[in-house]
């Protein structure tokens, strides 16, 4: 439903599915004049909507002359209904995969028509998509007995689901799960993720204002615990905090240069969420980074070794799990002058850059242990908040 309107936009279930638009008013409904559904979409235009008048008595009488007096059906059934009509089957021989996980499930909706043979195969949903084309060819080639109701063959709809299990290719060098990576570069690169004793950090910043100059703001990250803390960053009339007290989420986000501290935000601490990713879209190999051995990490699209602007995000980090570089959203970082604290290492000088120019400059200008803070500092009142939409963390 969409959010504001309560108008319908999209609705689905196992067989069937529609996005629905072009909504016109008629007798005091908004009806919607375009359906589009499948892949790829075709899209049905209602050409005429108006009031019925007068038919003729058997107008709606569905009797032809010769016709099916028996309609033919399509139904829905479960999952095990239809493995009981799958014919014997060889197990799968699955194929080495480079990258993603090795074991894991694979799920996509399933036809099959009156003879029991595969008519059509949805979207391949995977826990590693290098097995999608090979799970489609191994779907399509399943025969079942023909399902039966009141003893006449019918066509049904199910979803199925194939466990796989599977090797990397002979000489291919296997890597930990992003989720390793991840967890690893923010223990040692963020003081938050280490939830030890409170601490307050500033930093400056410089960047380009909308208003075309170029400013100086400031970020301050106050921690207490993993429940307690408060970030914020300002620069010239805007201002962005995001706090926690308890149970409790803020947010504030004031002045026309609001993204400018939201990157900043997203700059200081980049790494995602581990609620927010699913771990094969990620693929892994050794880098070299600003002349740094690292590990990459990286979501997207990438061709002839350029990352994809808009939607490749990647993390690289070095040997002692430091995350030493970062890209999303057609952005790079590159953290540098690393300072011990508390056995986290900080990045003192944080560097955005967009096309190779400099688009931000952050610099760490304090970090220091903290000392008991009031809990109103952590609260902004009319301001709460619920993560939604974002990666992040904090």
């Amino acid at each position: 439903m969409h959010e504001q309107t309560g108008l319908l936009t999209y609705a689905g279930c196992l067989g069937w599915g529609g996005t629905f638009h072009e909504n016109q008013t008629f007798h005091g409904r908004k009806v919607a004049r375009a359906v589009g559904a499948g892949s790829p979409e075709v899209t049905a235009t209602v050409g005429t909507l108006e009031d019925l008048g007068n038919v003729s008595p058997g107008f709606f009488q569905a009797d032809a002359s010769g016709g099916d007096s028996h309609p033919r059906q399509t139904l829905v059934v479960d999952e095990m209904s239809l493995r009981k009509n799958l014919e014997p089957m060889s197990s799968p021989a699955w194929p080495p995969l480079q990258d993603g996980p090795l074991e894991g499930a694979i799920a996509t909706k399933i036809v099959v028509d009156r003879s029991g043979k595969v008519r059509d195969v949805g979207s391949i949903l995977s826990d590693n998509p290098g097995l999608s084309e090979f799970t489609s060819k191994l779907i399509w080639a399943m025969h079942f007995k023909p399902f039966l109701q009141n003893d006449e063959a019918v066509q049904v709809v199910s979803r199925i689901t194939m466990p796989f299990k599977t090797v990397r290719p002979t000489g291919t060098e296997s890597f930990e799960g992003a989720h390793t990576y991840f967890e690893s570069g923010r223990t040692v690169s963020f003081p938050a993720a280490r939830q030890g004793q409170p601490y307050m950090l500033h930093a400056n910043f410089q960047a380009k204002v909308k208003a075309g100059t170029v400013e100086e703001g400031e970020y301050v990250d106050t921690w207490q615990s993993a429940s307690e803390w408060r970030r914020e960053a300002s620069i010239g009339k805007s201002r962005f905090v995001r706090a926690q007290h308890g149970e409790k989420r803020y947010e504030l986000a004031e002045g026309p240069d609001v993204f400018i501290l939201r990157l900043v935000f997203r700059s200081i601490e980049p790494i995602p969420a581990l609620d927010t990713f699913i771990e094969s879209d990620w693929r892994i190999k050794r880098d070299t980074a600003n002349g740094i051995k690292t590990m990459r990490v990286l979501a997207g699209y990438e061709t002839d070794g350029v990352l994809d602007p808009e939607h490749a995000r990647t993390y690289w980090f070095d040997e002692a799990d430091k995350l030493v570089k970062t890209y999303f959203m057609g952005l790079e970082t590159r953290r540098s002058q690393f300072e011990d604290f508390r056995g986290v290492q900080i990045a003192r000088q944080i560097t955005v850059l967009n096309k190779a120019a400099v688009a931000m400059s952050i610099r760490v200008t304090q970090i220091s242990p903290s000392e008991l803070v009031q809990a109103k500092t952590f609260e902004l009142h009319g301001h709460e908040h619920t993560r939604a939409f974002t990666d992040e963390i904090r």
